[in-house]
């Protein structure tokens, strides 16, 4: 008999090993001395894996992801302007999978990650807390007409009534692009008292009721507009009533040019330079999908159903946490491979920390080196 916690264990040591992405691998990987010693049962079958994959509930590894969360440290070094805030941050967003099949639920739709067009693909839904970088939830859409708006609506959870600020309680800020952007969601956060700071196309027009007067250390940031006003609907769509803030913030692009990006949120007392600051950590969720893809190798899926799509997901925010949490570091490619040198049997723990912190020191000395680059080239620039 398969137990559940077999299939999990036996997925989180796929998920360690980029060989193993297809079920005949782990079935055969199972039985191997290094893999079995994990495993209470001879084999892990295909048939019978494939079996799990739809029928178990995905859902019951919740309480497993929000106790191993609970005892993440704090990963990243935080900036001084942002560190009240961070713990409450919430980063939302979507991100196409290609499956191993092209089945009914999954989209058909040409994509820039996609190797051809008309292959079966899914939507990871995904929220980010910001203060540990590590996923919070994960939901999954595929050909069922369900946009990111409405995944990420799902995400929202009524603020506490007494906030606990070691843990992140209290209202949340969501942050997001205008890819998920909907008025319905804009209504939900704020209808269970959290905050909203996202990226308004040109489409989504406002009505500006005064200007916000900028300092120099607005200027300095990027900040050319900060503007209070309100959302204006249509016929169809009705905003939320809400009193809501633009700031418009000048950015280089890759090309060279000069552009803007219109931000809106509720949050009217924030400096525009830390609005303008605290939206760029949007980009953390994007590192997710792009680490869990490449560095990962999370590149397809091994089910074909819906449920099993969503258990994989399950399982691979889990492995993920476990890294953190084991390596005491945010996610990164020399853990990833050192961990997974561990799940293969070729070390402990004991024999993987040194070279991993060895490593990350020189990547840290690295970036210090770079960072002084750009700033001497910037001087120049200036000069």
């Amino acid at each position: 008999m398969l137990h559940y916690d077999t299939v999990v264990i036996a997925y989180v040591l796929a998920f360690f090993n980029p060989a193993l992405r297809s079920l005949r691998c782990i079935e055969d990987a199972s039985q191997l001395p290094g893999v079995n010693r994990f495993l209470d049962v001879d084999a892990v079958c295909r048939s019978t894996l494939s079996d799990a994959n739809a029928l178990f509930d995905p859902d019951l590894l919740q309480p497993l992801v929000a106790d191993l969360r609970a005892r993440l440290p704090n990963l990243k070094q935080q900036d001084p302007d942002l560190a009240h805030l961070l713990d409450q941050v919430r980063v939302v967003d979507g991100s196409f999978f290609r499956l191993a099949a092209d089945v009914d639920w999954a989209v058909r739709a040409n994509n820039q990650y996609l190797d051809r067009p008309g292959i079966g693909t899914c939507r990871l839904n995904c929220q980010l807390c910001l203060r540990t970088g590590v996923p919070e939830g994960v939901t999954v859409n595929g050909a069922d007409g369900v946009g990111e708006g409405t995944a990420a609506a799902a995400f929202v959870t009524p603020a506490p009534d007494t906030p606990a600020p070691d843990a992140g309680g209290g209202p949340q800020i969501y942050l997001f692009d205008s890819g998920v952007v909907s008025f319905a969601y804009l209504g939900a956060i704020l209808a269970a008292g959290s905050h909203f700071l996202c990226n308004l196309s040109a489409t989504v027009k406002f009505t500006v009721e005064r200007d916000n007067p900028l300092t120099d250390a607005d200027r300095a940031a990027g900040v050319v507009g900060d503007r209070m006003g309100r959302l204006t609907g249509s016929d169809t769509r009705t905003p939320p009533d809400a009193a809501v803030r633009e700031v418009i913030v000048s950015y280089t692009a890759r090309d060279g040019t000069t552009k803007t990006l219109r931000l809106l949120t509720d949050l009217l007392d924030l400096p525009a330079r830390v609005v303008a600051e605290l939206y760029r950590h949007r980009w953390q969720v994007e590192l997710f999908f792009r680490w869990l893809k490449c560095h990962a190798h999370f590149r397809h899926l091994t089910s074909h159903s819906r449920n099993g799509v969503t258990l994989a997901f399950h399982v691979a925010v889990i492995a993920c946490l476990l890294m953190c949490l084991r390596t005491q570091r945010p996610l990164s490619l020399y853990g990833y491979n050192l961990l997974s040198m561990v799940a293969a049997g070729l070390g402990d723990l004991d024999d993987v920390l040194p070279i991993l912190e060895r490593r990350e020191r020189e990547r840290q000395l690295d970036r210090e080196r770079r960072a002084r680059k750009r700033a001497a080239a910037a001087a120049k620039t200036r000069a």
